[in-house]
């Protein structure tokens, strides 16, 4: 019997060339695109899964309370790992690190002693239980002893490869920082679905990232990870940490700042330890400063798995829609069949098995598209996806076509096997109200999908622009910046100076941040002259020239001079003074105090101006109190120097900028960046969020346009009759086109009514992530029912025009 329904199955299938190619591509184009987003959130959610202990492994960070704001903070003082493990019994392990340390010049001697020389980015440091405590498989060393002694490292395979070729790296000396490091170690490539990523790991040492502070409980310096115990209540042993911070922290604040901890923390300020499990690190949705690497978004992730579920049930819909729109040619089949004596269940059992064997051949397709289109798709996501045929996922697709098959073809089925033989073989076949309410009602749930997703697309698109084209608050076109401009050391002002006389440069500063780097902004504190409230704020250094360089604008006072020592000079944005409470801030002092060898010192500087607020950081994050002070009292120096280039000859700045470079330190890697392209960077995860949203749009809206085709050419045909008569009483071809229309489009706006209020609720909910974000206007959604509105005209128009061509004595002909 299953043979004999194949048979048919087939017959009709390949009969019915067109509607079957249509129907293919529609749900296979919608499985494929379900496959890839499956694909896609798979592998996010699946980071650092791979670690044998990963559920009990958890990160140790910090919420951070200011008086007025908090911040969170991926990096802890590292005493509290050896704490944590004396305190604790929960805690079975605790490992530190340290890092990623970027632009470090890595020296070594090939085979012919020549010096080589790299600078990498993925450079960190761990304790010595590190090959215990993670589950990265070493090729070559003892997990136990790699990383026994300071100048210890182990590299990856692929850096061992890069830089010793296939001789064995065991053995081999490099240098860097200054220092001498011998490989003890190689390990696996880290995979592409961790949190954390290094090339080359070196022991942890608390003189390099503590500052030499052997007790340290209020300086951010280390990643923290513990390993509780299986069983372990994580918020109960969250909840030990208050009193942790009491007894370690307290006393230090108080001989740090010369002030009470409980007055410190009346004041407003506190420090809330956290655990993030290892495994939602990534997705983690707090705004968490010094993370190793850019995490995911799991609002993206949500929004995806909704994408694709949509997709698949408008690739569904359509399939009922053009099931639907051959039941006039399918109607006498069925009469036939009825009268030849066929059971309800034997025509349900026929149609199913239609649908199903068009389900899996659509399957079969999509599992091609999405093999074919996945390395391209790899490069929009900038991920190493791949489809694995060799476990379960054969299963699950054929699961998804056995699903997909049942689904969409349940209601054709049931629908072409009730038709009445009599009135089917009279040729008086017309739809039920009931029918035609349920088609109306998935045109219209199809469209209150395309329009809320035409929103989606328009709102990120828009968003990206303003993002792109808001005013920071200093001009940041024409500058070119030089990085590591510490390695110029006492000669950073020399290069300055020589910069400043080329002809194609118009001014040259040097500053320790890069603006919109967030890792460059250090934190500072200070108490305003007659307050005993210490505040805290972002701070940076600067030189004398970099106001203007980069076009600062003040709105009272001045910037350093190079004609004056300003080195206990301070510059405030406007949300520090409005933090701090000064009036009349010009000339008011400020008071810092500052840890040195020889014990607590206060300095106090004197405000010298007032910039009006910019965006130094990102424009996810509102403008925060900012401190500038002078690079006189930093040591002098800078870490990036600033060129604004003159004119439109920006390679021959280059090629100056590098030929000074050369000349003052010929041993070190020049490297320079625009700035305006590396904040456009910054925002490359939501503009490729935006190109995979409105693609995967794209693809939902034109998959329900294959529906509504289907649906058009039903329509046409249950109304031939009529359009004849009307033509025959001197309609026109117009007419009847706005005729066969105008029921569409009531249907599209009754879509729009009821997708505009959940797509606006949608947008702004996701707008609320942005300090600076556009406002949701009216002409968004107008656009994007426009955008459906047309594209449903274009979509029907070609089967409205057909009928309304068709010569009446041929629709007319049976009567």
């Amino acid at each position: 019997m299953l043979q004999n329904y194949l048979r048919v199955a087939l017959r009709s299938l390949i009969k019915q060339k067109i509607y079957t190619i249509i129907n293919v591509l529609g749900l296979s184009i919608g499985i494929a695109s379900c496959l890839l987003i499956v694909i896609f959130v798979t592998n996010e959610f699946s980071y650092d899964s791979f670690h044998a202990n990963a559920r009990n492994i958890y990160k140790v960070s910090l919420e951070r309370k200011y008086p007025n704001h908090f911040t969170n903070y991926a990096v802890i003082p590292h005493s509290y790992a050896d704490v944590m493990q004396r305190d604790f019994p929960e805690v079975s392990g605790v490992i530190k690190m340290g890092g990623p340390i970027n632009q470090v010049v890595v020296n070594y001697k090939d085979a012919h002693n020549d010096v080589k020389q790299f600078e990498e980015n993925f450079v960190m440091a761990a304790d010595s239980n590190f090959f215990t405590f993670f589950s990265l498989k070493l090729l070559k060393g003892d997990p136990k002893k790699v990383l026994i002694n300071t100048n210890d490292v182990v590299v990856t395979e692929e850096t061992a490869h890069r830089y010793f070729g296939n001789d064995d790296a065991v053995g081999k000396t490099l240098s860097m920082f200054n220092q001498d490091y011998h490989v003890t170690g190689v390990c696996e490539n880290i995979p592409h679905n961790s949190h954390f990523k290094f090339d080359f790991l070196f022991k942890w040492d608390d003189n390099f990232f503590g500052n030499g502070q052997r007790d340290n409980f209020t300086s951010f310096s280390a990643h923290v990870y513990i390993q509780v115990k299986p069983g372990t209540d994580v918020k109960a042993l969250e909840a030990k940490f208050p009193k942790m911070v009491d007894t370690y922290a307290a006393a230090q604040i108080e001989h740090d700042l010369g002030k009470s901890w409980v007055d410190y923390k009346r004041e407003g300020n506190d420090y809330r330890y956290f655990l993030q499990p290892l495994t939602s690190i990534h997705l983690d949705p707090r705004n968490i400063e010094a993370k190793m690497q850019p995490g995911g978004n799991i609002h993206y992730i949500y929004f995806l798995i909704a994408v694709a579920v949509l997709i698949l049930v408008i690739a569904c819909i359509n399939f009922m829609n053009l099931a639907t729109a051959r039941s006039t040619e399918r109607a006498r089949e069925v009469g036939v069949r009825k009268a030849m004596g066929s059971l309800k269940a034997q025509l349900v059992t026929q149609f199913l098995v239609e649908s199903v064997v068009l389900s899996i051949f659509a399957t079969v397709l999509a599992l091609g598209i999405a093999l074919l289109v996945l390395p391209s798709f790899n490069v929009l996501v900038d991920k190493h996806l791949s489809l694995d045929l060799t476990g379960i996922l054969p299963i699950i697709l054929m699961g998804i076509a056995l699903l997909v098959g049942f689904l969409a073809g349940s209601y054709p089925a049931f629908a072409l096997s009730s038709f009445n033989p009599v009135l089917v073989m009279k040729g008086n076949f017309s739809g039920t109200a009931k029918g035609s309410w349920l088609r109306n009602g998935l045109v219209v749930f199809q469209f209150f999908i395309s329009i809320i997703l035409i929103v989606g697309t328009l709102v990120v698109a828009e968003q990206m622009r303003y993002m792109q084209n808001k005013s920071l608050g200093y001009n940041k076109e024409q500058l070119l910046i030089v990085e590591r401009a510490g390695a110029l050391q006492g000669k950073a002002k020399t290069y300055i100076e020589e910069m400043r006389r080329t002809a194609d440069v118009e001014k040259a500063a040097g500053s320790f941040a890069l603006l919109g780097r967030q890792g460059d902004f250090f934190g500072a504190q200070f108490t305003p002259e007659g307050s005993s409230e210490i505040l805290t704020t972002k701070a940076m250094g600067i030189d004398d020239y970099f106001s203007e360089t980069v076009g600062f604008d003040f709105v009272k006072g001045h910037s350093f001079a190079p004609e004056t020592n300003d080195s206990l000079s301070i510059i405030l944005n406007e949300t520090a003074v409005r933090t701090l409470g000064i009036a009349d801030p010009i000339g008011k002092k400020l008071s810092q105090v500052q840890r040195r060898q020889t014990g607590n010192v206060t300095v106090q500087y004197t405000i010298i101006g007032i910039i009006k607020d910019f965006n130094f950081q990102s424009l996810r994050d509102p403008v925060t109190p900012l401190a500038i002070l002078s690079n006189e009292g930093l040591g002098g120096g800078a870490g990036y120097v600033y060129l604004r280039v003159k004119g439109k000859n920006a390679s021959g700045v280059i090629h100056a900028a590098e030929a000074v470079w050369k000349t003052l330190v010929p041993d070190q890697p020049f490297k320079y960046q625009f700035l305006d392209q590396n904040l456009t960077a910054q925002y490359e995860s939501e503009k490729r969020a935006g190109t995979v949203f409105g693609i995967f749009s794209g693809l939902a809206i034109a998959i329900a346009c294959v529906g509504l085709f289907g649906l058009a050419a039903y329509t046409a045909s249950l109304r031939t009759k009529e359009i004849g008569i009307r033509k025959v009483l001197g309609a026109s071809a117009g007419s009847i086109v706005i005729l066969l229309s105008r029921d569409f489009t009531r249907l599209i706006f009754l879509a729009f009514i009821l997708a505009t209020p959940l797509a606006w609720y949608i947008m702004n909910n996701w707008l609320e992530g942005f300090a600076y974000r556009i406002e949701l206007g009216i002409g968004v959604f107008i656009l994007a029912g426009a955008t459906a509105l047309i594209i449903a005209w274009l979509t029907v128009s070609y089967q409205s025009i057909k009928a309304a061509l068709v010569n009446p004595v041929k629709s007319l002909k049976s009567e």
